[in-house]
């Protein structure tokens, strides 16, 4: 065969090459590329001027630029982009391509053995957190999570965003999201110890090696930015590119293109089996409202909480004066501790009878985000549609009892719509004695009412108490309410909420209407719901079904 012929071959060979590699999933996996761009915002992520919407151009940029790149150096194309360069070499073995010198070095640092999702309940005081947060932990020994390692994302937030600017930035992408490599013991004292925030933690089904290949993504994502977006480019979201690239056939961003919620995120990789199994990590304040109530002595508890007096807690056994002890540990730092310390050191090795907390139901077990409802009032059929999240009608689990936040719920017959609700949050704290814990919560949106629709923005706040294990609160409420023209008014809402494990009953009381349902959740994302509401004097009772999806 002829030179010229070799050669030929040969180049036609590396061009068909470089032709199936920019078209590869896993290659557009890396560009985080979906719906014909990628969803990295960083102009300084790409090599090629087009390369946001071109991973041909970029493939031939990053090509390039690894040519006439140094391996030895610590800012070239190699140590900068370790999982491009990686596949690259791996897809074009004939390119002769050179890896970072330094890799290997730093991978024996990260040398990783599992992988964990780490799931964090809801926390309703911060808006971003309100339908809970999700972040990656690379483990060496299990034996010491503590010591591991965690990956978040998390929106940038400056310090002159006002509550107004605050929504508007988070629902439309004004604020940038970063992420950040942390030690573990950080996220836990942040989410668990001063967040207050139950976490699970969900291994992941993955080889080192499949771990290594989200290390190195982890190396080339550190220092660029994506824009971030409450409702769907979030925390959860943004994750699921790195554990997508463990697995060349892995698909999970796909499955979210409108909402993002973290448990939804949990509960497809459970689909996908790629859980292994879940661990329960109880927050501070679990920890202890578990052995406050295992506490026979309450008083005695209480006072010595307020007092740090050893004398009063002597009388009591000593398994009760550990607890005690225990509980004055979690609840008050470091205040009086050298002195109590060293009491408690006399009392010897003898553990407390209490077990340590666990959680009655999983985050993956939950109902999904979005629901759709058909039900039927005189005959009249009604439907409805909430994207997210978790509401008042819902079957509660003890992560999310008395939290409820739903975006854009809408409900309308075939003639008429009857309601659009934007946002509607409801906080009821289930009442403790260690705690003042307060109800609150706003909703806006738009309510028919005498055959019109009324604009309503209403802001709430109030207490609840326990009423033999159920919920009862009382919240006074403003209104600003619009048909010609604004309306400024006081007034009420007073519930009762009853909660097992695949049923729950309310009552609802405003100065508007009446409401008493009954939700049972007969199937895993099916509920049936029945209902009778008075209002402008009628009482209509219905029956639905809930769809969750």
């Amino acid at each position: 065969m002829r030179p010229i012929v070799k050669l030929f071959l040969l180049f036609s060979i590396v061009l068909f090459a470089e032709e199936r590699v920019f078209s590869d999933p896993y290659w557009n996996k890396l560009l985080h590329f979906k719906n014909g761009e990628s969803q990295i915002d960083d102009k300084g992520f790409f090599l090629s001027k087009n390369g946001k919407i071109s991973p041909k151009e970029e493939l031939e940029a990053t090509l390039k630029a690894l040519e006439n790149s140094n391996p030895s150096d610590i800012n070239g194309t190699q140590c900068r982009y370790p999982a491009r360069t990686r596949w690259l070499r791996d897809n074009l073995p004939n390119r002769d391509i050179k890896e970072c010198a330094y890799l290997l070095e730093h991978l024996k640092i990260f040398d990783f053995k599992t992988l964990y999702l780490v799931y964090t309940s809801s926390f309703m005081n911060a808006p971003a957190s309100m339908v809970g947060h999700t972040f990656l932990r690379f483990d060496k020994d299990e034996n010491t999570p503590l010591l591991s390692y965690a990956l978040n994302y998390s929106a940038q937030i400056d310090d002159k965003s006002n509550i107004f600017s605050y929504a508007y930035k988070g629902l439309f992408g004004g604020f940038k999201g970063r992420y950040n490599i942390l030690p573990y013991y950080d996220m836990v004292k942040l989410y668990s110890d001063m967040e207050q925030r139950d976490m699970w933690e969900y291994k992941l089904d993955l080889t080192p090696y499949e771990i290594e290949r989200v290390v190195l993504h982890m190396f080339e994502m550190k220092n660029f930015y994506s824009d971030y977006f409450f409702a769907n480019e979030n925390c959860s979201y943004n994750l699921l590119w790195f554990i997508e690239l463990a697995k060349d056939e892995l698909k999970l961003v796909d499955k979210f293109n409108h909402i993002t919620a973290p448990m939804d995120t949990i509960k497809e990789l459970e689909r996908q089996h790629l859980i292994k199994e879940s661990i329960f990590r109880a927050s501070k304040t679990t920890k202890t409202k578990d052995i406050y109530s295992r506490i026979k002595k309450k008083q005695i508890a209480k006072n010595f909480l307020e007092s740090s007096d050893i004398s009063n807690i002597k009388m009591l056994s000593i398994s009760q004066q550990i607890d005690i002890l225990s509980l004055y540990f979690l609840k008050n730092n470091n205040k009086n501790l050298t002195k109590l310390l060293l009491y408690r050191s006399q009392l010897g090795i003898k553990k407390s009878e209490q077990p340590i907390p666990t959680s009655k139901t999983d985050p993956i077990k939950s109902n999904r985000s979005t629901k759709a409802s058909l039900s039927y009032h005189h005959q009249e059929p009604e439907l409805g549609l909430r994207l997210a999240y978790h509401d008042i009608h819902d079957v509660d689990y003890d992560f999310n009892e008395g939290s409820y936040i739903s975006f854009f719920d809408i409900k309308a017959t075939p003639y008429q719509l009857n309601a659009l609700k934007l946002i509607d949050i409801n906080t009821i704290s289930r009442p403790h004695p260690l705690y003042s814990l307060y109800s609150w919560g706003l909703s806006f949106g738009w309510e028919r009412e005498n055959n019109n629709l009324i604009t309503n923005l209403k802001l709430k706040g109030g207490k609840s108490f326990d009423f033999f294990s159920a919920l009862l609160f009382i919240k006074p409420t403003l209104s600003i309410r619009y048909t010609k023209e604004a309306q400024l008014s006081l007034g009420y809402e007073i519930g009762f909420l009853k909660s097992f494990r695949y049923l729950k009953i309310g009552l609802l009381v405003s100065e508007y209407q009446k409401e008493g349902f009954l939700t049972y959740q007969f199937w895993d994302d099916m509920a049936l719901h029945l209902s009778l509401i008075e209002k402008e004097g009628e009482s209509v009772g219905g029956v639905g079904v809930f769809f969750y999806f």
